[in-house]
């Protein structure tokens, strides 16, 4: 159950987020990149929810859904999303952003590999059994779902490959920061 709650949060969180490199191809997560976009949380969060006030949130939540094969990056893809679809108030989160120390593009990096480094050590902690489970899922499980439920679950299972991918090194750097995303988290699902 705080498993789900967690991850229902984590996706509310996922709506603010530019296409990156995987975890693989990008310079290794910091610890002090990791607190300065938690720190940059709440800031955002009003954002979102003037987007949300404004009706844009849903156009920006439909963009951040993996497609089969994509890497499950919602904060970049939210950043992209932004700033095709809404230019003003993807500089308003350049500069929200900016006095956090990144560019909108590496704020969207950092969050993405926070986020599901985070959920990574959450399910470690909480649920391992559930991490473990994840280490033998492979695509081919797909195939046995209905179609109407595919497209669904796809998002699921690349969330669950990222995860079951997160390096050790972000996990190492996300560590620091943990119990704020943890308040965090729970302040989110508290208000939903």
């Amino acid at each position: 159950m705080m498993f789900q709650r967690m991850i229902i949060a984590a996706a509310g969180a996922f709506v603010l987020l530019v296409a990156g490199a995987s975890a693989e191809e990008q310079k290794p997560l910091t610890e002090n990149q990791a607190k300065r976009f938690v720190a940059s949380l709440e800031s955002v969060d009003s954002m979102r929810d003037r987007l949300e006030a404004e009706g844009k949130i849903d156009n920006i939540e439909i963009a951040t859904k993996p497609k089969p094969g994509e890497a499950f990056t919602p904060y970049s893809k939210a950043v992209t999303a932004l700033k095709d679809k809404y230019p003003a108030d993807h500089a308003r989160l350049a500069k929200i952003v900016k006095s956090h120390g990144f560019s909108a593009k590496d704020w969207g990096d950092a969050g993405d590999r926070v986020m599901i480094a985070y959920i990574a050590l959450k399910m470690q902690d909480e649920d391992p059994r559930t991490m473990q489970m994840m280490q033998t899922m492979d695509k081919s499980m797909l195939d046995m779902v209905p179609p109407e439920m595919r497209a669904q679950l796809e998002s699921t299972f690349a969330m669950m490959e990222a995860v079951k991918n997160v390096s050790e090194a972000d996990k190492r750097a996300v560590a620091p920061v943990k119990a704020a995303l943890d308040a965090y988290m729970d302040k989110n699902a508290e208000a939903d």
